[in-house]
């Protein structure tokens, strides 16, 4: 196994648990905010999935976001650039998804077109490895350590967030 195959078998992993942890929410439980300045189950997947876009087709790719490109901020009236990170408290307070079904064709679209982007790498990721990106704020790194830290180990966080907050409308947390 190189890390290619590591990265398809984490992110495939990755974005089955964050469909699990939202199929059975209401849009109440989406957007309800936990005690203290934790952010909703909302905010916290779309920061995930835009991130993800980023990365993908700015960082690694030089190409518009698919974000951008389908024009999905205009189509789900959310913010065109930010993604979350950085975001005030306040803000990430009052972020609402109106339409979630829409917001999740979306997600699809990107996690669709990541696992192809990764499918395709035949080299185990060699290129990748001596291909220096630039990740804000977190500054230069190979390419490869974009994907493992920012796209796998970084949302496999915040997939943790919203497994917990499942827990404050008595379901279940998470899927193992």
């Amino acid at each position: 196994m190189d890390i290619i195959d590591f990265f398809r078998h984490e992110q495939t992993r990755l974005h089955q648990w964050m469909r699990e942890v939202i199929k059975d929410l209401t849009p109440q439980e989406w957007h309800a905010l936990p005690a203290g300045t934790g952010n909703s189950i909302a905010f916290l997947f779309w920061h995930s999935v835009r991130t993800e876009d980023n990365i993908l087709r700015f960082i690694l790719q030089g190409r518009p976001p698919l974000w951008n490109e389908g024009g999905w901020a205009e189509r789900l009236q959310l913010p065109t650039r930010v993604q979350g990170t950085g975001m005030s408290t306040d803000d990430a307070h009052t972020f609402q998804i109106n339409d979630i079904e829409l917001f999740l064709t979306y997600v699809e679209e990107v996690w669709r077109e990541y696992e192809t982007y990764l499918a395709g790498i035949t080299d185990g990721g060699a290129e990748l490895s001596t291909h220096i990106v630039k990740v804000r704020p977190l500054g230069e790194m190979p390419a490869t350590l974009a994907i493992g830290q920012v796209c796998i180990t970084h949302l496999f966080t915040h997939y943790g967030e919203m497994a917990l907050l499942r827990g404050q409308f008595a379901k279940q947390g998470m899927v193992l």
